[in-house]
């Protein structure tokens, strides 16, 4: 296992920013790459000679991460445009399918070998099912390239807890952990299609490949997974990590840094090492700061590699 952060199309500012926090490994959000916004997937030359710039100076790129059916990019304000609109599943845009597989394709192309990969898909008013079938679908093409290319997908399901003004309205009128699968409100993009592990071991099991994985996100807390659990549940299965702490689960719950919330992090890293992952820990949702100045990214990449020595030492 290794502490990642994001990198960036800026090579100079990447490796400065791994310097000076004392990480050694990066994932580039494909959104961002040159190519992507034009045609739907990155550039190939150009990913490879940042990735190769990048190794040049230290710092190893084994993961991309991209969203699930974001291109081309929507029209429609779907719940506040957070989320991707159903309907977009549910016809299998063409354009959308052909831009994903070659996402995939240039990964692999490119030697990243592993995806963190959000599917935000809104949960249609309609028939959820009919959805359901729809995805499967699409990754029943999307799935044998990335076992062509080499590529292990981390499916992130979507488990976001409410921002401050909705999360103290949401509490004051008694809504419960039970209702995040229902509960709308403007600004906020729920309900999700793939929005509990379970709903992720689905998405997974419904099209059975090594390839076909998830992101163990320690924000999976916060609709009622025992992560520790789901890190054995998913072994062997998990090509990407995410490490996030918060004070409850959903509909209360306040983001804070590594170490300050309920999430037993540390557990989860020794859990993780124990099926032999060997991919990225990144540290994100680092909650607010009264200090402008605080390096909060700096003090949870400070806090993970303390119990990674510490683990190592036992």
């Amino acid at each position: 296992m290794k502490i990642g952060i994001a990198g960036s199309t800026d090579v100079r500012a990447t490796v400065e920013r791994c310097r000076h926090l004392g990480v050694e490994a990066v994932f580039l959000p494909c959104a961002f790459l040159p190519g992507y916004r034009e045609q739907g997937y990155p550039d190939l030359d150009a990913l490879r000679a940042i990735k190769r710039a990048l190794e040049a100076e230290g710092i190893a790129v084994p993961s991309a991460c991209t969203w699930f059916a974001k291109w081309p990019v929507q029209e429609s304000d779907w719940r506040s445009g957070r989320s991707t609109d159903p309907a977009i599943v549910l016809r299998k845009d063409r354009r959308c399918m052909d831009a994903m597989v070659r996402t995939i394709e240039v990964l692999g192309e490119s030697e990243i070998v592993s995806v963190l990969h959000y599917v935000d898909i809104g949960k249609p008013d309609g028939d959820v099912e009919a959805c359901w079938e729809a995805l499967i679908e699409m990754y029943r093409e999307l799935i044998p390239a990335a076992e062509q290319y080499g590529v292990g997908i981390g499916n992130h399901s979507l488990h976001r807890l409410l921002p401050d003004d909705l999360r103290e309205n949401a509490v004051a009128k008694g809504v419960r952990l039970d209702d995040y699968g229902v509960y709308t409100t403007e600004g906020w993009g729920g309900p999700f299609l793939v929005d509990t592990p379970d709903a992720l071991g689905r998405l997974v099991d419904a099209v059975p490949s090594p390839c076909n994985g998830v992101t163990m996100c320690t924000g999976m807390d916060i609709v009622g997974g025992e992560v520790k659990d789901l890190v054995e549940k998913f072994a062997g299965k998990i090509h990407f990590c995410q490490l996030r702490d918060h004070t409850d689960r959903w509909p209360g719950g306040v983001e804070v840094l590594s170490g300050e919330g309920r999430v037993d992090l540390r557990g989860v890293i020794e859990a993780l090492g124990e099926t032999d992952y060997t991919g990225i820990l990144h540290p994100e949702h680092l909650g607010k700061s009264a200090d402008e100045d605080e390096d909060r990214l700096a003090k949870a990449v400070d806090y993970v590699r303390g119990v990674m020595d510490e683990l190592d030492s036992e």
